[in-house]
């Protein structure tokens, strides 16, 4: 990257937050505002964020999107740039080609990045592979980055190519598409099973739930027992479909009782919050056991809390760390922490608060927020390390900026006390307001102590 670029970078950036702009429109490329590019959903209510995070985390790349962009515009967590990168990065690498292009964006308007000599190299890196991912707009970057900003007649060429190349292939994948929907007219379950899917995901075709919704009753009427599983979720979600429980449940039974794990787990998790169907904690447990054996990282974990509280399955520590370990070896964030909690507080397993350490960072690097406070208290107890304050309130913000208020309480501590950080009542108040908002009753209690110190 030029001097003279890095130079323009870095006063256009002062400039922005001296006068606190939004985000940075592009510098070398077509005048498409970032903030059309972003979600509009209204502001998340804290209980939409927490399912949205809880999705994220499992793998979910539209989910991850969205957050990342709910942290670009300051809506309903504090904003950030650098967290919007890192969730974008997420659903990017899980093949999300929206989110590289978001990301690509970053780094050519250096918002959220690290500076480095590279941050060319590494937006053209990431709208190249928006581009050929099918995201349009990624190309006129590319050529106007080629045309003005650093000349190369070849790369030029390459990307006409590549744009020659991907209206061919749409082409394709629509003719592809068009052969999948008379096969599926002729009442083949698997395919309009596909149809479906492809009307749910918007792939070679725009985004329809109500026809989604059509093609996968065809598909579960006639026993497809995936088709089923999928039209119970949008019973459940409300997408194409008038929002019921209940029929989602009787659809997630039938999948279920042919044993498929996704369908035993869901009908698990409905049975145990009493949604559209009678809460049976024990029947929870049974359909529980059957994924679970089906290696099922959420309902090893799952089963275990069930095991830990003695709620359908006599109650067994010991058993509930067995699972906990199960699902925790597959990765899986909750059943780290919940591990970590086993460790901390030896239940079910000798306490260990170096072991609950380890486990509660790796929940918390993969953004688990109940994780992310409990090995902020680790750190600021010294159990299990040192006391760090300074990595206290590094994963209290992290997990504050998910809606923690539990971690927005302890901020607002570090800073009325000085812990880590100069003692700034103004700032130990807002973050107190944020928790005692959401009804934490210690937030309240300190807001009132801070309102007579001040």
């Amino acid at each position: 990257m030029s001097q003279t670029r890095q130079a323009l970078i870095l006063i256009t950036g002062f400039i922005a937050l001296s006068i606190g702009l939004g985000p940075i429109q592009s510098l070398a490329g077509p005048n498409i505002s970032f903030a059309t590019l972003l979600s509009t959903d209204a502001e998340p209510t804290p209980q939409h964020l927490k399912k949205l995070f809880k999705t994220a985390r499992a793998g979910n790349v539209q989910a991850q999107e969205k957050i990342g962009d709910f942290y670009m515009l300051g809506r309903g967590v504090v904003r950030n740039h650098p967290s919007a990168r890192l969730w974008y990065e997420k659903a990017a690498n899980g093949g999300n080609h929206l989110a590289e292009y978001k990301l690509g964006l970053m780094y050519l308007n250096f918002q959220g990045v690290p500076f480095s000599d590279d941050l060319d190299s590494l937006s053209m890196g990431w709208l190249g592979k928006a581009a050929k991912g099918g995201e349009l707009h990624a190309f006129q970057h590319l050529y106007h980055y080629y045309e003005k900003i650093s000349p190369n007649p070849e790369r030029i060429r390459f990307w006409k190519d590549v744009e020659n190349g991907l209206d061919q292939s749409l082409e394709g994948q629509k003719k592809q598409f068009k052969a999948l929907l008379a096969q599926a007219q002729t009442g083949d379950p698997v395919a309009q099973r596909r149809v479906a899917l492809r009307y749910e995901k918007g792939q070679a075709v725009q985004r329809d739930y109500k026809k989604a919704a059509k093609w996968y009753k065809a598909a579960a009427e006639q026993g497809d027992e995936r088709a089923q599983d999928n039209y119970a979720d949008l019973f459940l979600t409300g997408h194409g479909v008038v929002k019921d429980p209940v029929r989602a449940a009787k659809w997630y039974k039938i999948a279920a009782d042919k044993g498929l794990s996704r369908s035993q787990y869901s009908l698990a998790n409905l049975y145990r919050k009493g949604q559209g169907i009678e809460q049976d904690f024990a029947q929870a447990a049974l359909l529980y056991q059957k994924a679970a054996d089906q290696g099922v990282a959420a309902a090893q974990a799952n089963l275990g809390r069930l095991y830990l509280k003695g709620k359908g399955v006599d109650q067994d520590n010991q058993r509930a760390v067995a699972l906990f370990q199960q699902a925790s070896d597959q990765g899986y964030a909750p059943a780290q922490r919940s591990l970590g909690i086993a460790y901390q507080f030896g239940r079910g397993i000798k306490q260990n608060d170096g072991k609950a350490l380890v486990l509660y960072n790796q929940a918390a690097e993969q953004g688990d927020s109940k994780a992310q406070g409990n090995l902020a208290h680790l750190y600021q107890s010294g159990r299990g390390t040192k006391k760090d304050y300074g990595k206290a309130m590094s994963w209290y913000q992290k997990a504050a900026e998910q809606g923690s208020k539990r971690a927005q309480n302890q901020i607002g501590v570090l800073y009325q006390f000085g812990k880590g950080v100069k003692t700034d009542l103004k700032e130990a108040r807002k973050w107190y307001t944020l928790a005692a908002q959401q009804g934490h009753k210690q937030a309240i209690a300190n807001l009132k102590e801070l309102g007579d110190a001040l």
